[in-house]
């Protein structure tokens, strides 16, 4: 069996229902500098092993993400490298927080439209994964 609990959604969802009001402004800020550098965004209510399953995908088709190197720590690594480090790339994720055990919102920042577009394409695919299959 394949779970998917994946939900499309957006920044403003994630602001009316999950984000309290003293930290939005500090949210709307972090946002636009994460925009200023990788405009194309997508936002994703996902559980943990989506998030990471996610993640495998952009690194399987668009390189090493851009920033700290979590792979450590994920369900789907594809870095081996086990020390803290970082990598330059072309797409970036941010995590929002929880909005219940191990589920909450998260964006994708891509530098490419065709990027985006092909993360977009590919959501049908987002699931748990085989570690939990």
């Amino acid at each position: 069996m394949i779970y998917r609990t994946v939900i499309l959604s957006s920044f403003e969802v994630y602001l009316a229902e999950d984000c309290l009001p003293e930290f939005r402004g500090k949210e709307e800020r972090g946002r636009a500098s994460r925009l200023s550098r990788f405009p194309y965004p997508v936002t994703l209510q996902v559980s943990f092993p989506e998030l990471d399953f996610a993640n495998r995908w952009c690194w399987q088709h668009f390189s090493p993400n851009d920033g700290d190197c979590l792979q450590r720590h994920s369900h789907y690594p594809e870095c081996s490298v086990p020390e803290p480090h970082s990598h330059t790339g072309k797409w970036m994720w941010y995590f929002f927080g929880n909005t219940d055990y191990d589920f909450g919102f998260c964006e994708w920042y891509f530098s490419e439209q065709s990027d985006r577009d092909g993360f977009l394409a590919s959501m049908g695919e987002i699931n748990w994964g085989e570690k939990y299959a």
